[in-house]
């Protein structure tokens, strides 16, 4: 005898019950750990609203620069583990609020990707630079995954490890004696798109001219993105960013229906 097929009861569950946590905020998946800065953010960077198609919720790290999370992560120590602490405490609060998921505003963070993701009540995407392995994963065994950054010198092998990433990948950074460089060491109020761009593309091509057996690129510094259009279309090749990490993360956090 056959048994016909029976529908499948689907029960409307109610997610904070699920979770097992209040929210002061709904609807909102992804929080986003700022760093205190002055820099005018265009449309593209993490920290521009109309950047996402989706609520964010942003919180700022008061006091914390990026050539102090640079330093901290970069090996010293002693910076390190109070740094950490206060970002531990950040994420806790985003995630008390009611997010499902949190990121960060600089790459270089990826050196407390394991530490937060612990310390956390909810997942913790802290870098563009956790990319690499799926994007190293694209591509055929002659090519490899070329890193543009904000300042070459400060990303380390520790940087690297954290993300689970190669340490002898091709890396190049912005000219410090560069606009974009300074416009971000100096928080600049108001910045140029176009000058920006140049600097950014400059530095791509630098990276491609010595290596051309680059097969993408994965930027990780989260200013980057608004650029990240113009490279893949002046250079060829797929470009991975903040953008890209983020919405991939809050797709599983939410998960389309269909």
């Amino acid at each position: 005898m056959t048994v016909p097929a029976q529908p499948i009861a689907t029960p409307h569950r109610d997610p904070l019950a699920l979770r097992g946590r209040r929210r002061t905020l709904h609807g909102v998946s992804i929080g986003i750990l700022m760093l205190d800065t002055g820099f005018q953010r265009l449309p593209g960077d993490i920290g521009h609203g109309d950047t996402w198609p989706f609520a964010v919720q942003f919180g700022l790290m008061s006091g914390v620069s990026g050539p102090q999370v640079m330093a901290a992560t970069s090996g010293d120590e002693a910076a390190a583990a109070p740094l950490l602490d206060r970002f531990v405490e950040g994420a806790q609060q985003l995630a008390a609020l009611g997010v499902d998921g949190i990121t960060t505003s600089c790459g270089f963070l990826v050196a407390f990707q394991q530490a937060l993701a612990d310390r956390c009540p909810v997942p913790v995407a802290t870098s563009a630079l956790l990319q690499i392995p799926s994007v190293m994963a694209f591509l055929p065994s002659r090519q490899r995954v070329g890193i543009l950054t904000a300042r070459a010198s400060s990303l380390t092998a520790r940087h690297l490890l954290a993300a689970r990433a190669p340490t002898d990948l091709p890396v190049a950074g912005l000219d410090e004696d560069g606009v974009f460089f300074r416009n971000n060491l100096t928080n600049a109020p108001q910045v140029s798109f176009d000058e920006q761009a140049h600097d950014l593309l400059v530095c791509a091509e630098r990276l491609l001219s010595a290596h051309p057996e680059t097969g993408a690129i994965v930027s990780e510094c989260s200013n980057f993105a608004p650029y990240s259009a113009l490279i893949s279309e002046r250079f060829g090749v797929p470009v991975f960013d903040i953008v890209t990490m983020i919405e991939w993360f809050r797709a599983g956090l939410q998960p389309r229906r269909f």
